[in-house]
């Protein structure tokens, strides 16, 4: 009965989890989704309660794309969906795109920080990406658009509007 010992004094998790296997108390399968990783790649350090907590903090890992994400999402939000599991959906996302030309246009830039968000914005604009900040109202149904190349991105409910209102004019001429 000793290997089922809750003493936590006694051994590692990874020692006692053995243990119980080569027991027979726990199922092969049944062992923690951890197990192997541990049993390929141990620690130097068995994490065990004798060991000593180092007192240095924990550092943070941030790379230069995390602040430019974070401030996308401030300035720019949500306002579509993306496929993780598809690498290519991931790359064609707006904030993706934004993040590449962003750094594209840092190498040769002089300005503020600023000024080159609001430039990798407008450079997007011109490649056809249109942004919209948060607060920004789209244009009504009635409102007229300055540019005519101006793409602007359409929700859901407004496409099935627009929809309705076609097949519906198609099907009165129709008659």
């Amino acid at each position: 009965m000793s290997s089922l010992s809750r003493v936590v004094k006694f051994g590692t998790i990874f020692t006692r989890i053995r243990d119980l296997m080569r027991a027979g108390v726990m199922k092969e399968m049944d062992r923690p989704l951890w197990y192997d990783t541990m049993k390929a790649c141990p620690p130097i350090e068995p994490p065990t309660l004798e060991r000593e907590i180092p007192s240095e903090p924990i550092r943070e890992i941030l790379y230069p794309e995390d602040t430019i994400r974070a401030k996308f999402y401030k300035v720019y939000g949500t306002f579509y969906t993306v496929d993780l599991t598809s690498h290519s959906a991931v790359s064609k996302s707006p904030c993706h795109r934004f993040i590449t030309k962003y750094q594209e246009l840092e190498k040769t830039w002089t300005g503020s920080e600023e000024d080159l968000f609001e430039a990798t914005g407008d450079a997007l604009s011109q490649e056809g990406l249109q942004l919209r900040k948060r607060g920004e109202k789209r244009p009504s149904k009635g409102e007229k658009v300055e540019e005519e190349d101006t793409k602007i991105l359409v929700s859901k409910e407004d496409l099935t509007d627009l929809l309705k209102t076609t097949v519906g004019k198609e099907n009165q001429e129709e008659r």
